[in-house]
C-alpha cells in the first residue's frame, strides 16, 4: 500500500513540474483628472467584472506590482507645492496571470 502511495504522490509531483505555462500582463494606467491637481494620487478603475473576463478564458491572477513615476514640484513658486512632499505616485498597476498552455 505505502509503495502504491508513494508511486502515486510521484507521479503527481512529476506531471506538475511539466506543466507548460502561459503568462499575461495587463497594465492599468492611472485617469488623471483635468481638474486634479497635479500632485494629487491617480485614480485606478479595475471592477470585478474585467477581472472576472481573465477568469472565464482560464486565465488565474498571481501577482500586481505597480509602476512609479516622479513628481517634479517647484519649490520656488507659490502655485506650487511648497515644503516637503512625497515626490512619487502609482502610475499604472500591472496585473500578471497565466493558465496552462
Amino acid at each position: 500500500m505505502r509503495k502504491v502511495l508513494f508511486i502515486a504522490i510521484l507521479g503527481l509531483g512529476i506531471s506538475s513540474c511539466s506543466s507548460k505555462w502561459q503568462y499575461k500582463t495587463v497594465s492599468v494606467k492611472g485617469n488623471e483628472d483635468a481638474s486634479a491637481d497635479k500632485f494629487q494620487s491617480k485614480k485606478f478603475d479595475v471592477t470585478d467584472e474585467a477581472l472576472d473576463l481573465f477568469g472565464k478564458e482560464g486565465w488565474e491572477l498571481v501577482g500586481i506590482y505597480e509602476k512609479t513615476e516622479t513628481v517634479h514640484p517647484n519649490f520656488g513658486n507659490d502655485q506650487y507645492v511648497s515644503g516637503i512632499q512625497p515626490n512619487v505616485r502609482t502610475a499604472e498597476l500591472n496585473f500578471v496571470f497565466k493558465r496552462k498552455k
